[in-house]
């Protein structure tokens, strides 16, 4: 089985992608370019959050017993689901940025934001974060 992120948006993201690649989604270019910066301000404040929750993963303080230890691995995959959801946030923030730039027929721009969704994702997933 491949390892996934959950679906946040992307493949919503992804279809607005390939509408603006066959021309059947348009936007001026001023347009497409404020939004790719609210997408890229949007990475960013998600990557400052996920760096503080990656210590939701790390759950310590109940006892040595097996209760303790069900408390313990239960916390740590609600961690683990909380970093899996901003990583897909924050791709699907890059696939509406890539979407936004093609649409205003910015293909190159727009090219380079999707290669970052993907790069992003298969980062994470290669990190061995997704439970």
């Amino acid at each position: 089985m491949t390892a996934e992120l959950p679906d946040k948006g992307q493949k919503d993201a992804q279809a607005a992608f390939d509408a603006a690649k066959a021309g059947t989604f348009q936007m001026p270019v001023d347009s497409a370019k404020r939004l790719a910066a609210s997408c890229d301000k949007l990475v960013s404040g998600l990557q400052s959050v996920f760096l503080d929750a990656e210590r939701l993963t790390k759950v310590t303080g109940f006892p040595d017993l097996p209760s303790g230890q069900a408390l313990a691995k239960g916390f740590s995959g609600k961690g683990q689901e909380c970093l899996d959801t901003l990583a897909s946030f924050q791709e699907a923030a890059l696939r509406y940025k890539a979407a936004y730039l093609a649409a205003s027929k910015q293909f190159t721009e727009a090219d380079q934001a999707n290669q970052a969704a993907i790069r992003r994702a298969t980062s994470y997933l290669d990190q061995g974060h997704q439970s």
